[in-house]
Formats: structure tokens, sequence, C-alpha cells
């Protein structure tokens, strides 16, 4: 199906957002009639810039409080549409939204309204054109999208339909159900944006707060599916308002756009592949209805996604990451082949703690040839395996996504790098190892990621579309130097989880970006507590006043409190019984900390009550 995106949707001026949506390979454009007011060429001029690129104009939007308005205001908006008309005709459009009215001369009547379209209906025929009627979640009396349907059905002329707009729909609370028995033909056209769930007027969450489809909360997905299951083949096209897309730079954005578009399709490939009583198409069987459409189809995300290893740049000829994984339990192990810098040092340190890998890199940035320094020790990069591995990278292809290839000891590695600068290593071997690894930590429970807040929605695209992660709710926290929100990204079966952390500070108080938190999983925490404590590990402490009301709200065993207490260990439980027990390090070069944890009895958070401590701690607490 052909793919569009709004002009609103982009930033910068009219000819940078056609440049930037054509280098997406979008297929149309809807253009937004503020743009073309604005923009210095005339129409006919941006009729061929569009034809030069290879851009059909799919829509002009939007006619506004045109229709359903006092029968002394309606002749006065009737002028306005026939100019809009003329308009079109220099652009070569030949379909027009036409919104739901929120003008004060606005009536409640459904009846006077139908007659008002007609006649706008009949104005755009003479120049063969079709109208999208819209309410708008805010109008004043249309804003259900019931109520469109019923105006469009008196209307019953051939060329006015019913726009179907994902996020109007649905937050007013209609979903897919609001289309059953609605003929295809009917729609004439399909709007798509999603949104993060907000309790807010509807016009702010509309303008500021609206995002592209899988960055949000909403069921972009079955009313989009609904649609063209009802018979609708025209085109798939992207609206999005949004504080964020107004500020990126609108090449990254009509990319992100375009990605969570293909994203988009290939959930409907799968809705459309599962029939009801479990069989997949390929085994036969077939869904009555099921819509014969083209969409995209790349290799499938990992059905069990994890990480490999991890790896962090250190200094060349400093000690002191060695030496402090080292007192955390790691042990150092020797990759299969020689691994040495020019003079003979360790250029890879591959270290394990039970399934735990990390590998230190001191190589400079210039030999791996990373486009900037960065500030050691970082954690570097992140290698993603699951059970297809070896289809990754082409996915990571499929989705426009630029991916770098390396040598390293264990072979070649493919590489990509998400919106936060997070390397993600594509299915690279993990180094192989000469002796058994001991100790007792589990794989990596989850990543955290610090990002901007203007990359975030594109951060939540990445994982999403190349690992396959759902995205859940935002919790937010108050940071002593400014405030935190956090969003978990979690796969449907698999360990790898991520928390993107957003956070917003004060001037004085640089926010990092990229990997901050690395979550190891253990099966006997206070043990391994015990452990860390002989050995003389780094472990954050945690105030006392917090065991205090701890006891107070939890009421913990007298002897687990006690035990917590001494090893600086934090505790929650939820509401089924389920607990956790987990402890940090302090920040590690300001850059990142590491967490030890047990989940027990089905526990699922990741302990929000005990976030404002920690981060409370770890701004008390000098760095590493």
């Amino acid at each position: 199906m052909r793919k569009g995106i709004a002009t609103v949707s982009i930033s910068g001026t009219l000819a940078a957002k056609l440049e930037a949506i054509a280098a997406a390979h979008f297929d149309s454009v809807e253009l937004f009639d503020a743009d073309v007011v604005a923009s210095p060429c005339r129409p006919e001029d941006i009729a061929r810039r569009c034809a030069e690129l290879g851009l059909a104009i799919d829509l002009f939007q939007p006619l506004r409080d045109v229709v359903g308005l006092t029968p002394e205001v309606f002749p006065d908006r009737l002028r306005f549409a026939r100019a809009k008309f003329e308009l079109m005709e220099r652009l070569g459009a030949t379909r027009a939204l036409l919104c739901s009215a929120v003008h004060p001369a606005s009536v409640d009547d459904s009846q006077l309204t139908a007659e008002q379209l007609g006649i706008v209906g009949d104005v755009a025929a003479e120049h063969g054109f079709t109208l999208a009627y819209e309410a708008l979640a805010w109008g004043t009396h249309v804003n259900r999208f019931h109520q469109t349907r019923a105006i469009v059905d008196l209307v019953d002329l051939p060329n006015v339909g019913v726009a179907v707009d994902t996020f109007h729909m649905l937050a007013r609370g209609d979903g897919a159900e609001a289309l059953a028995g609605l003929d295809g033909d009917r729609i004439a056209f399909v709007q798509i944006a999603d949104a993060h769930r907000l309790s807010m007027d509807v016009l702010e969450w509309s303008r500021h707060h609206r995002c592209f489809p899988g960055q949000g909360a909403l069921d972009v997905e079955s009313v989009v599916g609904a649609a063209v299951e009802a018979g609708y083949r025209g085109p798939l096209s992207l609206e999005v308002f949004s504080d964020i897309v107004r500020e990126a730079n609108p090449r990254d954005t009509a990319r992100d756009a375009m990605r969570s578009l293909l994203h988009l399709e290939e959930q409907l490939r799968r809705r459309w592949e599962q029939p009801s009583d479990g069989r997949t198409l390929a085994e036969g069987v077939d869904r009555p209805g099921r819509p014969r459409v083209e969409l995209f189809d790349p290799p499938p995300a990992p059905q069990l996604p994890g990480v490999g290893h991890v790896e962090i740049a250190v200094t060349p000829g400093d000690p002191s990451m060695l030496q402090l994984f080292s007192r955390l339990g790691f042990t150092a192990v020797s990759p299969q082949g020689p691994d040495t810098d020019g003079i003979g040092r360790a250029a890879r340190t591959v270290l394990r703690n039970g399934e735990a890998t990390v590998v230190l890199d001191a190589r400079s940035d210039l030999e791996l040839r990373r486009s900037a320094a960065g500030q050691r020790p970082h954690v570097a990069a992140v290698a993603v395996d699951g059970d297809t591995d070896s289809a990754l990278c082409a996915r990571a292809h499929a989705f426009n996504l630029p991916v770098s290839e390396t040598r390293e000891p264990e072979g070649r590695v493919d590489a990509t790098r998400s919106p936060a600068g997070v390397e993600v290593r594509l299915g690279s071997p993990c180094p192989r190892m000469d002796v058994p690894a001991p100790g007792r930590w589990g794989p990596l429970d989850h990543l955290g990621i610090a990002v901007d807040t203007d990359r975030s929605d594109a951060e939540v695209s990445f994982h999403r579309t190349l690992i396959g992660l759902r995205p859940g709710p935002v919790s937010e926290f108050i940071d002593p130097a400014g405030r935190l929100r956090s969003r978990v990204l979690e796969p449907e079966a698999g360990a790898l989880r991520v928390v993107l952390n957003i956070a917003v500070h004060g001037a004085g108080h640089p926010t990092w970006i990229g990997v901050n938190q690395l979550a190891y999983a253990c099966t006997d925490l206070l043990r391994q507590a015990e452990s860390l404590a002989a050995s003389g590990a780094p472990v954050l402490p945690v105030p006392d006043s917090y065991y205090d009301d701890l006891a107070a709200r939890l009421d913990p065993p007298p002897e687990l409190l006690a035990r917590l207490r001494r090893l600086n260990v934090l505790y929650d439980r939820d509401e089924r019984g389920g607990e956790l027990l987990h402890l940090y390090t302090p920040l590690v070069g300001g850059r990142f900390y590491i967490e030890l944890l047990e989940r027990r009895g089905g526990y699922s958070g990741f302990g929000a009550a005990n976030t404002p401590v920690r981060l409370a701690s770890q701004a008390a607490t000098p760095w590493l």
C-alpha cells in the first residue's frame, strides 16, 4: 500500500520537508495548508517539485470550520472553500480533508451539517475532488467517528467519505469496532498517529504529544487493520503533531517515520497471518475476508532476544576497571586468538561471572573507526543475540538502519547505532573461552539507556522495530539535579529488557547519553552481597532512614530487615507478594553503574519505590 506523511509532521521549510520525505522513500505527502501559504514558491512550483521528487500529493489539509455552522455564516465559509479548491487545482491535488467545526457559530444539527457538507461536496465534484470528513476529537458538536459516519451517510455523495484518523478516534475511545459494517469505499482517507497516555486537554494532547505508530500506547494497529479489512486501499499516511518533531532534524524524523510505518505494516501482516484457530496461512488456512494487500515483509525480530556480552571502553594501561570487576566476582579469561596492542599489552580483556560476560576494550576510538572519541570508561557496545541471530543484520538493512562491519578475533561483527548513540552488535559472536566461566551471576536482566527528550520516541522506534521490544508506561521521579522519566521496553519473551531514562537537568548538571545501567540477575542476592562485602567491592551506600521507612511501608521480617540494612540492599514487594532484592555500585566515571538483583515470586517491576533513594545516594557518592 502507498505510504505517505503530512508535511506538518516534519520540521523546516516546505522545500526541506519535501526533500527529507523523498529521501526516506515515501510515496506521497499530505500538504498542510499553512506550509503552502508560508512557502515562497507558487503552487505550480510546489507541484512540480513534488513530481521531481517522486511524491504524489494525496491530500490537501485541512479545510477548517466550513460545515456545521449557522446559515448566516455558512456562505462566507463556502466562499473560503471555493478559494481553496482553486488552490488545489494549481497544486494538482484531488482530495481534501474537511474537519468538524470548532467555530463559535457551530450548531448541534446533524441534518444541517449534512446539507452543508453536501453543498461543499457538489462544488468539490465540479473539480473532480474527493472530500474526507473528519471528526476532530475536540470538535464542538461533532467529535466522534460515528457522528461523521452518520453525516456522510446522510450526504450520500460518491465523492464524500469519512476520514479514519487513529488519534482522533482512539483519543475519544473509538476503536476498531467503530468501523464495523463500514464499506471501504466510504473511507476517503486514513491518517495514522500514536500517542502516549496522558491526562490532559485533548487539544493540547493532539497538538503537542502525538508520535509515530509503535512509539505510544494507542491501539493503532487494530484501527488501521479494520479499515483495510473493510476494503480501503488508499494511502496509509502519517499525521503527527509534536513538539519533538518540530525541533528535530527533518531527515532523521522522516527516516524514523518510515520505519514506524514499515513496522506497522509488519504488525498487520502478522495479524492477518494468524487465523483464529492458531494455524498459519502457510498451512493452508485462510481467514474469511482477509485483505489481499502487499505489505512489508522483513526478516523476523528475535523471539528470545538477549545480551551476549557488553563492551566497555577503558583507558589503555589503566587497571581500575579490571580491579572493579574483579572485586565484583568476575574472572579474566582468554578469548581464542591473539588480541594485543602493538607493544604486547592486552587490548581486549574478557571477563566472566557465571552467565555475565564483559569485554574491557582498550583500543583507541580511531582504531575502531568511531566518529568521535568518548570519555572513558563508558559502555561502548552491546551484543544482542537470540534465536534469529543470522537474520538480525538483514532486518536492520530492511528497516534502512545504517550497518557497519568490523573484524574482531571472533570473526566479522555487524553493528548499528541507536538514536541515543548505543552501538548494537547484530548477532555478533560472543568471545569464546578457554576455561569454564566461574561465578554465580546470571544474564543481563535489563539495560538502562539515557536518552535526550527529543530522541526518546526515536529510541523507542529503534528497539521496537529492530529487536521487537514493546513500549510500556512512563514513570516519573524526582532527581536531585532535576527530573527523571523512565520508560520500560519489554519483549514478548526472552531476557532482554530496556529502560529508557529521560533526564531533564538544570544548568551545570550534564546529562550523559547512552548506556548508563547494567542490571544483572542472580538467584541468591543476599549471599552475593556477603561475597561483595568480603571482597571490598564498592556498593552504593543506602541511608539508614530508608530502612526505617521500609519497616513502616512493607514490614519485612526483623532479621531480613537487619541483613538488608547491613549489606546496603534495597527491597520491594508487589501486590501479589513477589519480591525484589537489589543493590548498586556508585557511578563509574559518572557514566554508568551496575545493579545486581534477585526477583522472587514472579516480581516483574524495577523497584520504582526505591529509585529516588538510589538517585539521591548516587548524587552524594563519589564516582568510581
